[in-house]
């Protein structure tokens, strides 16, 4: 009964402190709902679209003539193998002509089957049934329609080995394994009549090992087999060389991966600020008992004398606290369960399925148990003062002195009374404000790290370092065409532009010790960015991504067995590159290598990065009167960007700043308050002196925007060291173990600038209780 009362008394008299930790409980509670069901509904919905498409272990696109007879037997013998589909398939490498964008995807065409979902028109839901296809008439996977910006009624060209085929867009289907927007094969569905046609056509074509016909080949692991699919995969190729012998293959777990990738890392970035936030909160909650303690050792030390205990009083006070949490998380997670649905979707069409709403309340429960025993635990440490409480020497008077704790004097000028008053004040209790210094360097920190993701997906410097391909002028060949070929474009650029890099390769998926991995053959090694060691420049070299680096256990100099196909050869490992192609699965060899493989490094579509950026035109211009028969020219938009991922991106950007702006403002609130308090006898003096209520409020808040300086400083200091290693660890997931951004000066400034303009607001805001401060304050003191 008596810690009732003592936390009634506790709440009234302090119902600001009480009601800003509400609203930061609030927010973190919010977030975390939003950020755990988000995954976890992407997740459910994806394992759901899998079992309902009953997908395989691996599924391997193989070509026609090599899926024999004595193939089926193999597998058929393999014992870790309880059964496979086989789908026939039909396969289009030239790309996909849509009316607003055209792509270079390769699609396999085959009729439609069990397991595929169709979505209604607005791409919000799935429909009861899917109604059969008429000739002409195609259904693409949902990931294509962000690829090619097309839309239900669109007529798309299909480019083939035996000529073009048109065909009108019915509609968009979840296809599980292939179907999001990132992985480069796309599975497509057409009706009967037209896959026997254009598999009739393709056969008696010229085929190459790229274009042709085929089959998707989905293997089963027994019941007994207790392998991993990527170790079932190679183990399967190992016994049957059907991995070798295919086109491609992917495990299931990796289409997973590859499908929410998006998703999980950018929800992962997210979840770490938050918990970062949610040790904000212990740190002011922390700095708000402590100065509470401090302003109420006399009523403390009274409490004592009429026989409150130290533990009931720490307990009243824990209470407190605990209470408002509670209370902010059962708030935040009510208004966060609406909003599960809207932040899934935006992730929808990068992923290539309708996600259902899965409110992960468990997961968020768990996490709000450990802040709260993480809070109760700290605010015990925080309250042991009060054990230190001497009933007497509080009654007395007798207690510590509070307002000053330095011997820092910091000069004062008659000029900038204000400012320099200010300083002197912040140098004299400059422990109070530690707290508020930690809390903007965090604020501004993790304001830098989106600033800096924004800016890496725009910057083509940025996206190069990374490994992506960036050019300034594409060029796409009506037929294959080879290294002599290219040498005399390229001969024609030079002379309007000086080259930064050749992007001309060719790429195919070749086994390496058993393992399917995705291989450049490049034309022009030497542009190779190479982190460790030097580019694969002879016939017998091969450079590999750190990612392949650690799955394969490889090191420079190390010797590995490549296979394509019926051929085997050995390559030693020159070097470490950078590449996202397969999400930084990748290798590289020249075109002399990729012979040995029986690969040609013919290409149909290239481009090239200019020094001059500006000169793009130009080159187009001499390109366009030399090969404008033969090729389609065309320049890169410098104002492009990578679209849906891009819009992710700006999204979390925009969470951040608004969740760290209005941080700010709650924090600055409960420590100016404070502050307000302790110091209300000093503004009585100031006023007798002669200070005005404005000058009081001003200086008031440059005290803070003093405090957000340094904490602004610290919090760039530490970014521009830390945050390209810590995106690089976070975004491996993606290919990225080489993240770089160039640090702007207004990449830099800007986070810094809002929250050191945010704290003077908002400081100078909750100063106007100085106006009910009067002499009066002093003579009663």
């Amino acid at each position: 009964m008596e810690i009732l009362t003592l936390l009634k008394a506790n709440i009234r008299r302090r119902k600001g402190t009480f009601v800003s930790v509400v609203i930061l409980m609030f927010i973190i509670s919010m977030a975390l709902t939003l950020i755990l069901s988000v995954s976890k509904s992407c997740e459910a919905s994806l394992n759901a679209a899998h079992s309902y498409a009953k997908s395989g272990n691996v599924i391997a696109m193989v070509k026609g003539t090599a899926f024999t007879d004595e193939m089926r037997k193999k597998l058929d013998d393999e014992a870790i193998i309880d059964h496979y589909r086989a789908t026939p398939m039909a396969v289009i490498s030239y790309g996909v002509d849509a009316p607003k964008e055209k792509s270079d995807i390769s699609c396999f065409f085959s009729s439609i089957h069990d397991g595929i979902r169709l979505l209604n028109k607005n791409c919000t839901d799935y429909e009861d049934s899917i109604p059969p296809l008429s000739k002409g008439e195609i259904y693409m996977s949902y990931g294509t329609k962000g690829n090619l910006k097309c839309e239900i009624g669109d007529k798309i060209t299909a480019h083939t080995v035996s000529g073009d085929y048109d065909f009108i867009i019915k509609g968009f289907v979840t296809e599980p394994v292939f179907g999001c927007m990132n992985i480069g094969w796309k599975w497509q569905f057409i009706s009967q009549e037209d896959l026997d046609i254009i598999s009739a056509a393709n056969n008696a074509a010229k085929t190459d090992e790229k274009c042709s016909t085929g089959y998707v080949v989905e293997l089963y692991k027994s019941d007994d087999c207790k392998l991993s699919d990527g170790k079932f995969r190679r183990q399967v190729n190992l016994d049957t060389d059907i991995i070798a012998n295919s086109w491609g293959s992917l495990t299931k777990d990796m289409s997973m991966h590859y499908t929410n990738i998006y998703s999980d890392n950018t929800l992962g970035i997210m979840l770490i600020f938050i918990l970062i936030l949610a040790i904000v909160v212990l740190i002011v909650t922390g700095h708000s008992i402590s100065t509470g303690i401090e302003l109420d050792y006399t009523n403390l030390g009274i409490l004592k004398s009429q026989g409150f205990s130290s533990t009931k009083i720490r307990i009243s006070i824990s209470l407190q606290y605990f209470i408002a949490e509670v209370i902010g998380s059962i708030i935040g997670i009510v208004c966060a369960i609406p909003l599960i649905r809207v932040l899934a979707g935006v992730f929808d069409p990068i992923s290539g399925y309708i996600t259902e709403t899965h409110p992960a309340l468990g997961t968020v429960i768990l996490y709000l148990l450990c802040i709260f025993a993480a809070s109760v635990v700290f605010i015990l440490l925080i309250t042991h003062k009060v054990c230190r409480i001497s009933p007497i020497r509080a009654i007395s008077g007798g207690r510590n002195e509070v307002y000053f704790d330095s011997r820092i004097k910091a000069p004062i000028s008659s000029r900038f009374l204000s400012s320099t008053l200010a300083l002197r004040q912040f140098t004299f209790a400059r422990k109070r404000y530690v707290a508020s210094i930690i809390i903007a360097a965090i604020l501004v920190f993790f304001m830098l790290m989106v600033n800096a993701l924004s800016d890496s997906t725009s910057s083509k410097k940025a996206m190069e370092m990374m490994g992506a391909e960036i050019t300034d002028v594409n060029i796409k060949f009506n037929e294959k065409t080879d290294k002599a070929e290219i040498d005399k474009v390229l001969d024609i650029i030079e002379k309007k532009s000086e080259i930064n890099k050749r992007c001309f390769h060719y790429g195919v998926n070749i086994s390496l010790n058993g393992e399917e991995i995705f291989c450049s053959v490049n034309n022009y090694p030497e542009d190779t960015l190479v982190k460790k060691g030097r580019a694969p420049l002879y016939d017998n070299e091969i450079v590999i991504t750190e990612m392949v680096a650690d799955e394969l256990d490889l090191k420079i100099g190390d010797t590995i067995d490549a296979a394509r196909f019926d051929k085997h050869e050995q390559f030693i490992v020159s070097g470490i590159y950078v590449s996202l192609y397969d999400t930084g699965m990748a290798v590289s060899i020249n075109a002399d290598a990729g012979k040995k493989l029986g690969i040609e490094a013919k290409v149909t579509n290239g481009g090239v990065n200019l020094k001059n950026s500006e000169d793009a035109e130009k080159v187009r211009a001499a390109l366009e009167k030399e090969y404008g028969n033969k090729a389609e020219i065309t320049l890169t938009d410098p104002d492009d960007d990578l679209g849906l991922i891009n819009n992710a991106v700006r999204a979390m950007r925009i969470i951040i700043y608004a969740f760290s702006l209005f941080f700010a403002l709650i924090v600055v609130s409960m420590v100016s308050s404070k502050a307000f308090t302790q110091e209300k006898t000093d503004i009585g003096i100031f006023k007798s002196q002669g200070f005005t209520t404005g000058k009081l409020r001003l200086q008031f808040a440059i005290r803070f925007f003093i405090v957000s300086v340094i904490g602004a400083i610290l919090g760039t200091f530490t970014g521009t060291l830390l945050i390209n290693k810590v995106l690089s660890l976070l975004l491996r997931g993606i290919g990225i173990t080489n993240f770089y951004t160039s640090f702007t000066i207004t990449g830099i400034l800007m986070p810094a600038a809002a929250i050191c303009i945010c704290f003077f607001i908002f400081a100078l805001i909750v100063s106007r209780k100085i106006k009910k401060v009067g002499i009066r304050q002093l003579i009663t003191e």
